[in-house]
């Protein structure tokens, strides 16, 4: 009897203590944050983006992060979500910031910002980047620039200097006459010295105001970039036709590596794939010519708190692991740390191709961004038009500014 009584008030010992330790992962699992960020994965980010969440939530055992990867048609499906009061704790974002800023998608972090960082160790173009109406709504982590690759190899087999990032056009076209060769003699040019473009702001002009207000487009310096871009493959013949890079296809860095140009247009994320696809051939990159400025396009990245978030301490948590030193120094492959220590160590480091990994910040005091507006990529795509219109000869570079303008003007009326 008194054995069945100990045996009794042992089982009660157990199911109680199994009670409290299940009441106790419940209140745990309760008591657990879980945040949503969403971003443009990709092969190359994805690894990036994962081990920063891995690390994250090692350091934030009571806070559990859920990517949302969304790898085509990321703008479109995050506003879709915002209408839909759905949205993400946390987003990425690029050139299209202020659509969603516009919507107040955004946490205003400028106090948080005030408290916890120096924002003079940050490209400062690339802070204001982020700010809308003296409202700090992120803290960029990277920055997207365009450069130009060129073939050290095509260079030393025409007797021709490499080119500096001080540069003039002149030399810039010198050097691609030179460089431009019909290697067999039977009148087709198998080498051109240059593919793609030199940015607008190298020639003074814009394709909208500052403030987004209206297009401002149609002026002498604008006409003499289009202009510039006509006489490269119709009269000195030293770029391919538009339609000559069309049936290439998609693969835009074979024209590179298979010697085909000796100098090309490229963009910071085009890195990792040279490094890759080029590896065999001896390259390095350059800031484009001065025309009558130094001007480079630019975008940048960050990963911004949603206005709707139910956690945004947690969030602004997870938010500076992203602008901190460790994954800007990740995403220095592809693109220049903001912060600017880091990018002074980034290139310092450097051991592998482009040498002249230096140019990307000394062009940091010439970019040129597109206005942070609403509807930025109706507006642009305008200008699209009426430049492919004049690289296929529909229209004059005088024609296609005019009407670009008009058809920007009305759209930005409309959006009023």
């Amino acid at each position: 009897m008194a054995s069945n009584k100990r045996w009794a008030l042992a089982l009660l010992v157990v199911l109680l203590a199994l009670l409290a330790a299940g009441c106790t992962r419940q209140k745990a699992e309760s008591d657990q944050v879980t945040l949503v960020l969403a971003y443009p994965a990709d092969q190359k980010t994805r690894p990036l983006y994962r081990e920063t969440v891995a690390r994250f939530e090692r350091k934030h055992p009571g806070i559990r992060v859920r990517l949302l990867e969304i790898p085509k048609d990321y703008y479109r499906k995050v506003l879709v979500m915002i209408a839909g009061r759905n949205a993400p704790d946390l987003m990425w974002m690029g050139q299209s910031f202020a659509e969603f800023a516009t919507r107040g998608a955004f946490l205003d972090i400028t106090d948080r910002v005030a408290r916890e960082l120096n924002l003079e160790e940050y490209l400062p173009q690339a802070i204001q980047w982020y700010r809308i109406e003296g409202k700090q709504l992120g803290i960029p982590f990277g920055v997207d620039m365009e450069f130009i690759a060129y073939n050290k190899k095509l260079f030393d087999e025409a007797g021709v200097d490499y080119p500096r990032d001080d540069w003039t056009l002149e030399e810039f076209l010198e050097k691609a006459k030179r460089l431009t060769k019909d290697r067999n003699g039977d009148g087709r040019i198998d080498q051109y010295g240059f593919r793609g473009g030199l940015d607008c702001s190298a020639f003074g002009a814009q394709i909208l105001a500052e403030d987004g207000s209206r297009a401002c487009c149609n002026t002498p310096q604008m006409v003499r970039h289009l202009q510039f871009h006509l006489d490269l493959a119709h009269k000195w013949r030293v770029a391919p036709l538009p339609d000559a890079i069309q049936q290439e296809g998609l693969d835009i860095y074979a024209a590179f590596r298979q010697g085909r140009a000796a100098m090309m247009r490229m963009y910071t994320w085009d890195l990792p794939a040279l490094r890759e696809q080029c590896r065999e051939i001896d390259w390095d990159i350059v800031n484009g010519p001065k025309v009558v400025q130094r001007g480079y396009w630019a975008s940048s990245q960050a990963v911004l708190i949603s206005s709707e978030t139910r956690h945004p301490d947690e969030a602004w948590l997870l938010c500076k692991e992203f602008f901190g030193p460790e994954f800007q120094r990740s995403m220095a492959q592809r693109g220049l740390p903001t912060n600017l220590k880091i990018a002074r160590e980034v290139i310092a480091a450097n051991r592998e191709r482009p040498a002249n990994l230096a140019a990307l910040l000394k062009a940091s005091d010439a970019l040129y961004p597109f206005p942070r507006v609403a509807h930025l990529s109706e507006l642009l795509q305008h200008w699209w038009n009426a430049n492919e219109s004049v690289n296929c000869l529909r229209a004059t570079p005088e024609v296609a500014v005019a009407r670009a303008e008009r058809a920007i003007n009305r759209a930005i009326a409309r959006g009023r």
